[in-house]
């Protein structure tokens, strides 16, 4: 099913074409990347990287996957192209000649290891993972792909696209729900259609070998929690435990410092942030944020911009440097003037509400 998902349909292809053909050559694209350039790290999230074949047999969405080819030629590009960042390291913000890139991955799935990382030592990539520490090496890891599994088994539609759809429409649904209840619908899903869950190995997260494997070539990990529960649906007792013992866990197999977190479906709150600081970590980021890595920046509310096939490809499923930049940089200048003008709204507001305290006074003293 997955392989006929990602084809993109000849209309959107026209239209995303029209608009960044536009955006290039009225120069408002180039200028977006130059003024992206000059404010600091862009960070990519990516989650899947999959063969034509096993895009027929997973039950990941389309928005999670990249194919192989196309991220191929991907890192073949921002190689040549782009600063690519290494998280390991404090990040230099500062201006410099080229665009700063970091490329992320979230979860820690098996083809991370088996496909990804030898991509990225071809061309000298530095990756960033955020593992899940009690999912690895387990078969559906993650509740949306065992649910998405059970749905499509029993899915009354003979429409892919409309099977599909009403997938994702579920999987979001779940989301919204507190976790117990959640757990609760999955299982009872899963009771009501027995054998219904495939048991290929394609959709299996890494095991503690391939990290430790990983690790000592020069990927750099990072937590995702315990259980990947979105941190905001858990109490906040469950939810600092998800954040403490998923680090010490990390650092104990590696034997090395786990600086970095992401937020679990990039959902975050004020007291969840403020678990993350105190856990020892130094860099957290976001996922549905899309924006830029700025000095600026809260350091545990770093902003990333999501990648999936549909951004970096044409109509014909060829990797587009000018899907890439309409789709990823076009998105991060948006998500950055977004944050530049509530920024100055919010100081706009506070100096009215100043003045108008102001001539208030002056009123009562004149009268």
């Amino acid at each position: 099913m997955q392989a006929s998902l990602l084809k993109i349909s000849a209309s959107r292809a026209r239209i995303k074409a029209f608009w960044a053909g536009l955006l290039r050559v009225s120069g408002v694209l180039p200028l977006a990347k130059s003024w992206v350039r000059r404010r600091g790290t862009l960070v990519l999230t990516f989650h899947r990287v999959l063969t034509d074949a096993d895009l027929l047999r997973t039950a990941s969405s389309p928005g999670m996957i990249v194919r192989e080819k196309t991220f191929a030629d991907f890192l073949a590009y921002v190689a040549k192209r782009y600063e690519l960042v290494d998280l390991s390291r404090d990040p230099d913000l500062k201006p410099g000649s080229r665009l700063k890139l970091a490329v992320t991955f979230d979860d820690g799935w098996s083809d991370n290891a088996s496909i990804a990382w030898h991509l990225a030592c071809r061309h000298e990539a530095p990756m960033t993972i955020f593992i899940v520490t009690e999912k690895l090496g387990e078969t559906l890891p993650f509740w949306p792909e065992r649910a998405a599994s059970l749905l499509d088994s029993v899915a009354a539609s003979p429409d892919v696209m409309q099977s599909q759809s009403h997938i994702e429409d579920m999987i979001e649904e779940l989301k919204r729900l507190p976790a117990s209840e959640r757990n609760e619908r999955v299982a009872l899903l899963a009771a009501e259609h027995p054998g219904a869950e495939p048991s290929s190995s394609l959709d299996q997260t890494m095991n503690w070998d391939q990290v430790v494997e990983l690790h000592s070539g020069g990927v750099t990990f990072g937590s995702h929690t315990c259980t990947h529960e979105i941190l905001t649906t858990i109490p906040l007792s469950q939810a600092e435990e998800e954040i403490v013992a998923s680090r010490a866990r990390i650092e104990r197999r590696l034997g090395a410092p786990c600086r970095l977190f992401s937020y679990p479906n990039g959902n975050c709150s004020g007291e969840v942030r403020e678990l993350v600081e105190r856990a020892g970590y130094k860099y957290a980021f976001l996922n549905q944020t899309p924006g830029l890595w700025t000095k600026g920046c809260d350091p545990y509310l770093i902003p990333r911009v999501n990648v999936c096939e549909f951004h970096l490809v044409d109509a014909k499923g060829n990797f587009s440097p000018l899907a890439f930049e309409y789709a990823v940089l076009w998105s991060a200048a948006k998500g950055l003037l977004a944050k530049i003008c509530a920024t100055a709204l919010n100081r706009c507001r506070r100096e009215w509400r100043r003045l108008s305290g102001l001539i208030g006074t002056v009123r009562q003293e004149a009268s």
